[in-house]
């Protein structure tokens, strides 16, 4: 381990007497380049002197087998290269082969966590956060420029993919749990100020064609970073995923217990929470089962698209009529609330059946949705009017990495990236924050 380090200091010395006229840029590659080159034979020696024992070449002592839990005893030495953060290093470790199922292993790939596979965790987690970002042609080109290593396009898809979807059954049975329990079942990341939760969908391609991706984020106040969820399928699916991350967040803490009757048990009050979303019957039907006290809203800009669709109905040829229509609905929801807006919609006299049936559409959406339209109120306490911050992440969280040109996903695929970037940029936004704080 000395004789390497002493190795590295004369070449990088050596490399300082020849360059004498080199610019920064060609010191800093020129210092890359040498520890780049030392780095393997370094982490050899670090691992040789932490694994290797005084008799280590003696007969080495029963192990049980992983496999079949038989006991055998050691059957020589192997040699294993594995791909590092340092680069590639050859270990020569003892081997075992069970007599009973015939199946080999090493009980130092155990140790060192190199028992799956010739890739270090290290390495691992760099491609998977790299493919969480980029395409994995482009990850190889990222992580060779900056780390010097060299993997294929088919190794980060296969490892990104494998890490991806553990982490999705990992999340999925943290969903599974909260359910049972109605209750938190991770530590708890409780900022101050009231929770939002906001839903939006977006479209991605799969092999067997389009389908809807929902993606939730959830935040606490305007300063706090922002988590996000997100899969395909139905809200039977991707609800879970929702109210976990929620109630990571706090959203089933209690925070106080409500006295209404001295014989009964006290009613527990849960987090506040604001959640906006377009008006998707099956958001609220989630909200109302999981959520305490809650603010529900539609989100204006969805709203607004109604409006501005029947004013295309009502004059398909006349976009300052439509114009003129739309945005005076717009406003007075904005500022009035629902009711001047279901006066409009009763007033207006489609005359085809086309703009009749988008009528129609029009004033049973907002009806549904009247008690979630209070947007004087909303703006009074100071509560998002839209969910422009979810659609915004729609954009790029979903849509920027999984809706490049070309692209068609499978469902394994998609659903270890998805968990992958999600995961990703929420811990990115944690540390954000705590940074800002």
């Amino acid at each position: 381990m000395v004789a390497e380090l002493e190795a590295l200091g004369r070449a990088v010395l050596g490399w300082a007497q020849r360059h004498r006229d080199a610019s920064l840029a060609e010191h800093e590659q020129g210092v890359l380049d040498h520890l780049r080159t030392a780095a393997p034979g370094l982490l050899a020696a670090v691992v040789t002197a932490a694994t290797t024992t005084l008799d280590a070449r003696q007969p080495r002592l029963p192990e049980a087998c992983p496999h079949c839990a038989a006991r055998t005893r050691g059957h020589g030495w192997r040699t294993r290269r594995v791909l590092t953060r340092c680069g590639v290093i050859p270990l020569e470790r003892p081997w075992y082969r069970c007599p009973a199922c015939h199946r080999g292993w090493s009980p130092t790939d155990r140790t060192l966590g190199i028992d799956q596979g010739r890739i270090s965790v290290g390495v691992q987690r760099w491609l998977a956060d790299l493919a969480a970002g980029q395409t994995f042609r482009e990850t190889v080109g990222l992580l060779s420029e900056l780390t010097g290593l060299q993997v294929s396009a088919e190794t980060v898809r296969r490892l990104t993919e494998t890490r991806g979807t553990a982490q999705a059954e990992a999340q999925s049975a943290t969903a599974a749990a909260v359910q049972e329990r109605r209750a938190p079942v991770e530590p708890v990341d409780l900022p101050p100020g009231d929770l939002t939760v906001e839903v939006d969908g977006v479209m991605v391609r799969y092999a067997d064609g389009w389908h809807e991706v929902k993606l939730g984020g959830v935040q606490a106040g305007e300063l706090t970073a922002k988590s996000y969820v997100a899969a395909r399928g139905d809200p039977g699916i991707f609800g879970p995923l929702l109210v976990a991350e929620a109630a990571r967040r706090g959203a089933l803490d209690i925070v106080d217990r409500e006295v209404t009757d001295l014989a009964r048990p006290a009613l527990a009050r849960l987090r506040p929470v604001t959640i906006i979303a377009d008006g998707a019957p099956w958001i609220w039907n989630l909200a109302a089962e999981h959520f305490g006290e809650r603010t529900e809203i539609v989100d204006l800009f969805h709203v607004a698209e109604h409006l501005w669709g029947v004013a295309q109905a009502l004059a398909p040829r006349d976009a300052a009529a439509q114009a003129t229509w739309a945005q005076a609905r717009v406003r007075e929801l904005r500022d009035l609330g629902p009711r001047p807006v279901q006066a409009a919609l009763r007033e207006v006299a489609p005359t085809t059946d086309e703009a009749r049936e988008v009528v129609r559409r029009a004033r049973a959406y907002v009806a549904t949705n009247a008690e979630r339209m209070d947007y004087p109120g909303y703006r009074a306490r100071g509560l998002p009017l839209g969910s422009g911050a979810v659609e915004s992440s729609a954009k790029s969280v979903v849509q920027f990495r999984m809706r490049r040109p070309g692209m068609r996903r499978s469902e394994r695929g998609a659903r270890a990236i998805l968990t992958l970037r999600t995961q990703r940029l929420s811990q990115l936004e944690a540390e954000h924050a705590s940074r800002a704080a």
